[in-house]
């Protein structure tokens, strides 16, 4: 098996194994984790906040759009424009998003872009994280492509039972600046 195999696998079991979370479980945590992303002072200084829209069983960020827009910051999404890139668009409401490629809500053509140089900090998904701070993600290197050219600090979401000791890397791969899961926030 190569790598690229390897990393497919090793990304489909930890798919299944976060798809048993229990719903309880999760609602827990998912509560947790805006806890601890609204005690960020990254988060506080802010002004706007660009995070994914989240499906399935990722970290939920539906309170973390709404408890940014009820603490008066800028909330931006993303879209994926081609393969492997996506841009930031506002949103000011639930009702600003589509379903777009994937399956994943994202902004209507009516939202605004929104530059890079913006945006004050990056809530980033994966389906599992490695503790010292890297992110395997769905395979189709949106956010790696996206992050390496961010000057904001980017945090991702991770249960904190799908945080394992590391994850299968490429040199592209970016690494976030915070993990923030359920029971801890690491910095890097």
């Amino acid at each position: 098996m190569d790598f690229k195999e390897e990393k497919s696998a090793f990304r489909k079991s930890m798919l299944s194994e976060r798809g048993l979370i229990p719903a309880a479980e999760r609602a827990e945590a998912d509560r947790k984790i805006a806890e601890n992303i609204f005690a960020l002072s990254e988060y506080e200084k802010a002004e706007t906040v660009f995070a994914y829209v989240s499906v399935t069983d990722e970290p939920d960020t539906m309170a973390i759009i709404e408890g940014s827009w009820e603490r008066g910051k800028r909330v931006c999404v993303p879209r994926c424009e081609s393969m492997g890139i996506m841009h930031a668009y506002e949103i000011r409401s639930m009702d600003d998003l589509q379903s777009g490629k994937y399956d994943i809500p994202e902004p209507k053509d009516c939202c605004l872009a929104v530059p890079q140089e913006e945006i004050g900090l990056v809530i980033v998904p994966c389906v599992c994280c490695s503790r010292d701070g890297y992110r395997l993600g769905y395979g189709g290197g949106f956010y790696d492509r996206w992050l390496e050219k961010r000057s904001a600090p980017a945090a991702v979401l991770c249960f904190d039972r799908m945080l394992v000791s590391s994850v299968p890397r490429e040199p592209h791969d970016q690494r976030a600046d915070i993990v923030v899961s359920d029971l801890a926030v690491s910095f890097f």
